[in-house]
């Protein structure tokens, strides 16, 4: 599971994170933790349960029906396209960056292809891909498992050798922090929003963007999300495993993983960056538009009919780390727009050939094909599974052997490689990417856990979810200035929401549609829910549905227990993840509370967990 999710971009994109928002910045993925151990403590052992191949396959195990028959078929090619496509686009992206960094490759066509030219860094990339497809073709998901055991290892090796070698540069972890506290950046240590007062000392409407970044990425990041029950390839771990049992503790230990042990190296080293590549980030000081824009300045005429303004385009002085422009003349720009920039997630693979001898450098760039080659392959035998054993063999050849449907997926799995080639052809930015994702599946996460919760849900809901939330996406790229006009300061920049803004908006704007959606419609059949409620064991809100002979309905002792495990096993997962941060960062300050939270909220989740059997 975390080798699945530890990919090449996610150094590029954790290093860009906390270059712009210091360590901080990074509850924007660590905000997940949350909803992942809701997924260790109720949703790994409810999937494991289902006994269905694929999520997809899930709707028609929970719905009844026509509409639930579609809802499959579509999800199946709905998810293959943008969720398994695009992350698998970005991921391309990434790499293609990081071989043009770290490999030196040049850009001058080696070939064309009709009217594509294909430049040495695409070349190498399309070798890598088709490297792993093979093996993901001729071995499935067996070997895709195994293959991910190995790479994540050499993948972390890769990752906790820069780390020393840039730390060895500053003499010690301890000098590192000292020159970073000494520098501008000193507010980049924190692990919490700079002031963080503001929470209880003003209202909402007078917060600043990194509080509101910390209230949204923390408090609604863990339901507004497509992994809000666990999400596609996690899911397919937890229905591969031996029991549940197992299901459970490998996700949890997915999350200690992935939270805890991949983070600090990456973010020594990010911190790094800010004292020895300089950050550029110019923005528009007013409306306006862009007259010149060249080496060393942009011209901006405002809109207000002032003189234009002649704006500095510092460079970095440095060969391996240049200043890009972000406009060109005529083009219009809000207040705070950005101008002209550093590249962020280019900042890892230049520290990479800095400070890395000859080997070294060999491992490191071994350790990205690894992470590459892990992602790509579970996305890859993913993304066929729905094409083949929710569309193909569901719909058109029901009745085929299992060697045909293999033949099918390996026929397909090219297919899915062409689309997210499409996908990374389109952006020049790996963050870019990952936010679209992000906001165009941020309605869909309250439907996905309230299917297990609450009887009275049903396709419709699921409908209303995917549909709203990619078109208030789709709104907010068209029309970001009223968007944004529904936001406080804090949550705009450039007269646009920011990725916090945006998840705010498309979540609550699917909770006003999916809630009078699901009270206006039909509820699922009575005796399918029966049969999925005697199979799955679900708990909530099931009153009208038939349960089995000797079924007893958990009390409130079973929810505080819960409730309690649900807390502790969130706590322990900070505590893992905060005491590396405090032996690195802070000399051991609070190295007690947080391994009293670590192991102690690992005992009570031990302790407090409820079973969730028959309960008869």
């Amino acid at each position: 599971m975390v080798a699945t999710s530890f990919s090449s971009d996610t150094p590029l994109v954790v290093t860009s994170w906390t270059r712009s928002g210091g360590v901080t910045g990074n509850w924007r993925w660590w905000g997940y933790a949350v909803g992942t151990m809701l997924a260790v403590v109720v949703f790994s052992r409810l999937w494991r349960r289902s006994g269905v191949l694929t999520d997809v396959e899930f709707m028609e195990l929970r719905y009844s029906g026509v509409p639930a028959s579609g809802l499959r078929a579509f999800k199946a090619v709905y998810q293959m396209l943008f969720v398994h496509c695009l992350t698998m686009g970005w991921v391309f992206l990434s790499m293609r960056k990081l071989l043009d960094v770290l490999l030196g490759l040049g850009h001058a066509p080696l070939f064309h292809v009709g009217p594509l030219a294909i430049t040495p860094d695409w070349f190498s990339l399309i070798v890598c891909v088709v490297l792993t497809m093979v093996y993901c073709e001729v071995s499935g998901l067996w070997g895709v498992v195994v293959t991910d055991f190995i790479q994540f290892l050499v993948a972390m090796s890769g990752a906790v050798v820069l780390m020393v070698c840039v730390v060895r540069h500053f003499g010690g972890v301890g000098p590192l922090v000292d020159a970073i506290a000494a520098s501008p950046y000193a507010e980049t240590l924190g692990s919490g929003p700079a002031r963080a007062g503001q929470l209880v000392e003003r209202p909402p409407s007078e917060w600043s963007a990194p509080v509101w970044d910390f209230v949204i990425f923390v408090g609604l990041l863990w339901c507004a999300n497509k992994n809000a029950d666990g999400g596609g390839v996690v899911i397919q771990r937890m229905l591969a495993t031996k029991d549940e049992r197992h299901s459970l503790l490998g996700t949890l230990w997915y999350a200690v993983a992935n939270f805890a042990l991949r983070s600090w190296p990456w973010i020594l080293v990010a911190l790094a960056t800010l004292l020895l590549l300089p950050r550029v980030h110019v923005t528009a000081p007013v409306d306006g538009r862009v007259t010149e824009a060249g080496p060393g300045r942009v011209v901006l005429a405002p809109h207000d009919g002032t003189p234009p303004l002649e704006l500095p385009v510092p460079d970095s002085g440095l060969p391996d780390w240049s200043t890009s422009l972000r406009v060109e003349p005529g083009d219009d720009v809000a207040r705070g727009a950005v101008l002209a920039a550093t590249d962020d997630e280019q900042a890892y693979p230049v520290m990479m050939r800095r400070f890395l001898p000859a080997g070294l450098f060999g491992l490191m760039v071994a350790s990205f094909l690894a992470a590459f080659m892990s992602s790509m392959s579970s996305h890859m035998n993913l993304a066929t599974s729905y094409l083949v054993n929710d569309v193909y063999r569901r719909f058109l050849r029901p009745e085929a052997s299992q060697a045909h449907y293999v033949r099918v997926a390996r026929l397909t799995t090219p297919l899915v490689i062409v689309i997210a080639v499409v996908f990374a052809a389109s952006s020049p930015s790996v963050i870019g990417l990952f936010d679209t994702f992000s906001k165009l599946f941020a309605g869909v996460g309250l439907v996905y856990l309230l299917r297990w919760f609450w009887w009275r849900v049903n396709v419709w809901s699921e409908i209303a979810g995917l549909l709203t939330s990619a078109v208030l996406t789709l709104s907010l790229v068209v029309w970001p200035g009223p968007a944004s006009a529904l936001l406080p300061a804090g949550l705009t920049a450039g007269g646009e929401p920011t990725i916090a803004g945006s998840l705010l908006l498309v979540f609550l704007g699917s909770v006003l549609v999916v809630v009078p959606v699901t009270l206006l419609t039909r509820p699922v059949d009575n005796d399918h829910l029966a049969a999925f409620f005697a199979r799955v064991r679900p708990m909530g809100l099931w009153g009208p549905v038939p349960k089995p002979p000797g079924y007893v309905a958990p009390g409130l002792t079973w929810w505080l227990r819960l409730l309690l495990a649900w807390t502790a096993a969130i706590v322990s997962v900070l505590g893992f993840l905060f005491l590396p941060g405090t032996l690195l960062l802070a000399g051991g300050e609070h190295v007690i509370l947080w391994t009293a939270c670590a192991f102690g909220g690992l005992l009570v989740l031990w302790k407090a967990l409820p079973d969730m059997g028959a309960r008869t």
